[in-house]
């Protein structure tokens, strides 16, 4: 059992303490050295903490989104995005710009939604490759699909 201080002098003394040893703590760890009862070498973070913090991507500018079954073609510009879908009006919203969040790039306008996230994707219908991952979500409807930079798609064969 801890004893108590018993006089306010004490408990000074005894606050001075602990506040000393939490700085020298703080202090070791700043320097890189090991708190007590630690080893030097072993890692404080837990074994699935990535290693690095991945790079935020770059979500301004041009995109170009596919998708197939069904078939659908998303193009994003800074003036506004254009859907167009076999059988379906094309559908035209302003460009409200991207807001990253998770490592995605999303973009909210009037009835559309359309999430970015860079991973590499295919169409399974070409041979291209495509830097993201796509979805757009249009009156509750989910489409799903690949997209990149339209410099990027010119440099890969047609499909």
């Amino acid at each position: 059992m801890s004893r108590q201080p018993e006089d306010s002098a004490a408990m000074t003394r005894f606050a001075a303490s602990l506040c000393m040893s939490l700085l020298l703590a703080a202090s070791l760890a700043a320097c890189g050295e090991a708190p007590m009862g630690q080893s030097e070498g072993v890692s404080s973070a837990p074994a699935d903490a990535p290693a690095s913090v991945p790079p935020v991507a770059d979500f301004s500018g041009d995109f170009d989104l596919v998708g197939t079954e069904p078939f659908w073609n998303l193009k994003i510009r800074p003036g506004g995005m254009s859907l167009t879908r076999p059988d379906h009006g094309e559908v035209v919203a302003a460009n409200p710009g991207a807001v990253t969040v998770d490592g995605a790039g999303q973009w909210t306008a009037t009835g559309m939604a359309v999430v970015l996230t860079p991973e590499t994707c295919s169409d399974g219908m070409s041979d291209r490759t495509y830097d993201y991952m796509a979805q757009v979500t249009i009156n509750g409807a989910v489409l799903k699909g690949c997209g990149a930079r339209p410099a990027d798609l010119a440099a890969q064969p047609r499909p």
